[in-house]
């Protein structure tokens, strides 16, 4: 199981990272690939669920979100259109979460609401990352290439979840006694909830401290970051749960599904943009 872990791994990470420094339509090419197959593998688990959506509705409308986030120019919005959008984004995320873990739902329409909370969870989530790619910000030399900052963010936000990660797992496996959460997920215990919330605010932390974010931001948005990251990993397992399966797919080696890999990064990036957005507007 490790040396599958392993080698997805060592190809996965320099291929996302090179692709984040590329931007532009790669990204969003990958970013779309990733959000069909992550949508496919949540309407698998509603069908586990007897729970049945307007699949090619779906994956029409997630590339229909993916390219105009992709195409339109990302704005430099004021704080308080930040705030409104960003409250907004909680709301749906909070009643979409509530619709896809429902028991049961109304007949009327629940194709239709199934397909569209699936939407808010997938695709709207991972869109985020194309607009973390556009966050604003001096290039950063490395070397004799200049990476946009908001490349720098993007991948820095994805080592922060891999350190949560890593943090969460190493430290359980070792030391945990106390369960998290055993009616969700029996594996997470609180051990491994407190080191990856430490993981997430050094490293958070130690990126905004290289990429120009104050410190005192940089310790908040690691806090909300490790806090997230966690709750987006018991969303997903709740959901496994529901559909009494173990992994969302087995795409990736060692690692289960793409909901299994992301499912941290689907809370994490827009929290990530949003705060970013309003320190460096």
């Amino acid at each position: 199981m490790f040396r599958y872990r392993l080698l997805t791994a060592v190809i996965g990470i320099p291929a996302g990272l090179l692709l984040i420094y590329a931007g532009g339509w790669r990204l969003a090419a990958v970013a779309a690939l990733l959000t069909i197959g992550g949508l496919s593998e949540l309407y698998r688990l509603l069908a586990a669920r007897e729970r049945l959506v307007y699949a090619r509705l779906g994956y029409a409308l997630a590339c229909v979100l993916l390219a105009a986030t992709a195409m339109v120019p990302a704005p430099r919005p004021a704080f308080g259109s930040l705030a409104v959008e960003a409250g907004l984004v909680v709301i749906a995320m909070a009643a979409a979460g509530r619709w896809l873990l429902a028991r049961s739902v109304a007949p009327t329409g629940r194709r239709l609401f199934d397909t569209l909370a699936a939407q808010i969870y997938v695709p709207q989530m991972l869109s985020y990352l194309l607009r973390l790619r556009a966050v604003p910000g001096a290039s950063i030399a490395l070397g004799s290439v200049l990476v946009p900052a908001g490349a720098c963010w993007t991948a820095a936000v994805m080592v922060v979840v891999w350190g949560m990660d890593t943090a969460a797992y190493g430290v359980g496996k070792a030391i945990g006694r106390r369960k998290l959460c055993p009616t969700i997920s029996p594996g997470k215990t609180v051990e491994g909830a407190v080191a990856a919330l430490a993981a997430a605010v050094a490293l958070t932390a130690g990126a905004g401290h290289w990429l120009g974010l104050p410190l005192v931001h940089g310790v908040v948005l690691g806090m909300m970051l490790g806090v997230v990251g966690q709750v987006g990993d018991l969303f997903e397992s709740a959901l496994k749960r529901a559909a009494r399966v173990k992994d969302s797919g087995a795409l990736l080696p060692g690692h289960g599904g793409l909901l299994d890999r992301f499912d941290s990064l689907i809370f994490v990036a827009p929290v990530a943009y949003y705060y970013l957005a309003g320190v460096f507007r």
